[in-house]
């Protein structure tokens, strides 16, 4: 009976020991785990875009001047006083329109009124002159303006003169048609330059239906260098440029920046031209690539995407 007592209570103590033991160890085990490091998956957050296929314009953006095709002061062809003014300014007058009458006045002579005509078709620009006033065959009277056709004068750097040939194709806006463009083409060049700018003088003509363009105006003008269709193009904002002058950027891959050296062509409205390194599709850093190292995992907001509601990591292949 005392040996069945005492093997019982053995079984007890051992099984009491063997769940001690086990709660020691799972105490143990908590608190390293608990104690230890835990790394942290850094996520960065950045701008991106697709790369994509455009039609590209190299253009050439200038400012200059509106100014008829024929602008002709008119000059008395002999001495006296305005007689008498038969024109105002804005009115449109044909070739060989009677425009002044002078009085010679010459004590002891008597003379039929001189008149002064147009020498072109056009409207008139202004009149210099009041009656009774005195000139001389040097006196500008008026200034007469051909606007059936207008020009574009633009001045030209140096280093960009032998970019531009005549026969080129250009367009032109003004502030008085906030976002009309007026197309026209390069009519003339200067052969010579100016030796105080070192610019040389350019002349781009264009239409001017109704004769909205006057003279004077104030112009923006875009020079068309050349065309590229089809090309692929990612936001100039995206480009990397390299102590030696090579060029990258970084592609959003599988939710990881991936830097890519690439080649470029022509930039225009924001937008530069790849000719190799990346794909139609890729999606591009645009901002906050200067903190990126290759790898680092990113949290993507798409500018071109700006209906997006809420910033998304980039999946495997987005975009492609």
């Amino acid at each position: 009976m005392k040996n069945s007592t005492k093997r019982v209570f053995k079984a007890i103590m051992i099984i009491v020991l063997l769940v001690a033991a086990y709660r020691l160890v799972s105490f143990v085990i908590d608190r390293v785990t608990s104690s230890g490091p835990v790394e942290e998956v850094k996520r960065i957050p950045v701008k991106a875009a697709a790369v994509r296929r455009i039609d590209m314009l190299s253009t050439l953006k200038l400012t200059g001047d509106i100014i008829g095709t024929e602008v002709v002061n008119v000059f008395p062809q002999v001495p006296g006083k305005i007689e008498s003014i038969l024109i105002k300014e804005g009115v449109r007058v044909g070739r060989g329109a009677v425009l002044f009458k002078i009085n010679r006045d010459i004590v002891g002579m008597d003379y039929n009124l001189a008149i002064v005509e147009s020498p072109i078709s056009g409207h008139v620009g202004k009149i210099m002159v009041d009656r009774g006033m005195s000139v001389t065959n040097v006196t500008p009277l008026a200034q007469v303006v051909n606007m059936s056709s207008v020009e574009a004068v633009v001045r030209i750097m140096e280093e960009s003169i032998n970019r531009v040939e005549v026969g080129m194709r250009a367009r032109i806006g003004v502030e008085a048609y906030p976002g009309k463009v007026f197309d026209g083409r390069v009519s003339k060049k200067s052969a010579v330059l100016d030796q105080l700018s070192r610019t040389q003088e350019v002349r781009i003509r264009l239409d001017n239906p109704g004769m909205r363009l006057k003279h004077g105006m104030f112009a923006n003008i875009e020079i068309i260098m050349g065309s590229r269709p089809g090309v692929l193009a990612l936001p100039v904002d995206a480009v990397m440029t390299g102590p030696d002058e090579t060029k990258s950027v970084f592609v959003v891959q599988d939710g990881r920046a991936r830097k890519r050296a690439i080649r470029t062509g022509i930039t225009a409205n924001h937008l530069t031209e790849v000719i190799s390194g990346v794909d139609s599709g890729d999606i591009v850093v645009t901002l906050g690539q200067e903190n990126l190292s290759d790898g680092d995992t990113l949290i993507v907001y798409r500018e071109d995407e700006s209906d997006a509601p809420e910033p998304q990591k980039a999946a495997a292949g987005e975009g492609r």
